[in-house]
Parts: structure tokens; C-alpha cells; sequence
């Protein structure tokens, strides 16, 4: 994979997710597809991006969980040997069986603890990318409808 930057972006089995690695694999980086619950949607996005020619793997990893996401950044940098972009792209919390302090531990305790982890596998030039939360989104919304 020499030549090419390894990007995990985190939450990509569906949505912006999935989207930001379409057109990132076709700009030819390799992409790492995590996902949470949705295995065979996450398998379905790599198979196509690589049916078009590029390359991406998946990884399963909850990113609210502290060992999973350590298992998630050390696996990449095992078989890649290093992390050139982190799209933090996950979040949720707010739907109705969620507990009342996930969404926090989702949108912002994750987030932290996958960039701490990260900056060591990561050489100069590297980037880190916050997309956004829906925690984020139901402050601007709360704040608009006051």
C-alpha cells in the first residue's frame, strides 16, 4: 500500500460515511470502512468500491467502547503500519433506548479517545477530520427553536 494514504472513517456503513469513502477510494486512497452492528453493509460498500477499482477493507469496532476502539486503531496500524487521514465521522445517542449518558460518551468521549489514540500511527502531514454529531445538531436546533 506504499504510495497511498490509509483513511479510516469511522461510522462509514451508510450515509456521509459511506459517501466520503466512494470518493475518497476513487482519488485512490485505501479506505477502512468501521462500522458498529451493519458487517454486511459495511462488506457490500468495500466489495463495491473495489468492483470500481479501488481498495478498502472494513473493521467492526464500537467507538464508545474503550477496548474496542483501542483494538480499531491498533488492527490499522498493524496491517497498514501507520494512519494518514481519521474521519470521525460516527455519532447517534439520541434515539429513544439509548442510555442517558451515551450520546455524550458517542459524540465527544469517543472522539477524544480515537484521536489520542490515533496520533501516535500517524506521521507528519496527517489529518484529522471531525464531521460532525448529532449532539451537535440537537444543540443548534434546541438553541434555534428558543
Amino acid at each position: 500500500m506504499t504510495g497511498r494514504r490509509i483513511v479510516l472513517i469511522t461510522g462509514a456503513s451508510r450515509g456521509i460515511g459511506a459517501e466520503t469513502a466512494r470518493v475518497l477510494a476513487e482519488r485512490g486512497d485505501h479506505v477502512v470502512i468501521n462500522y458498529r452492528e451493519k458487517v454486511k453493509r459495511a462488506e457490500r460498500l468495500a466489495d463495491s468500491i473495489r468492483r470500481e477499482g479501488g481498495t478498502a477493507s472494513t473493521a467492526g469496532a464500537d467507538i464508545a467502547d474503550a477496548d474496542s476502539a483501542r483494538a480499531l486503531i491498533t488492527g490499522v496500524a498493524a496491517q497498514f503500519g501507520r494512519l494518514d487521514v481519521l474521519v470521525l465521522n460516527a455519532s447517534g445517542g439520541l434515539e429513544r433506548h439509548a442510555g442517558p449518558g451515551y450520546a455524550m460518551a458517542l459524540n465527544r468521549d469517543a472522539q477524544e479517545r480515537l484521536v489520542r489514540l490515533a496520533v501516535p500511527h500517524m506521521p507528519p502531514g496527517s489529518r484529522i477530520v471531525f464531521v460532525t454529531s448529532h449532539q451537535a445538531a440537537a444543540r443548534t436546533t434546541s438553541t434555534s427553536e428558543s
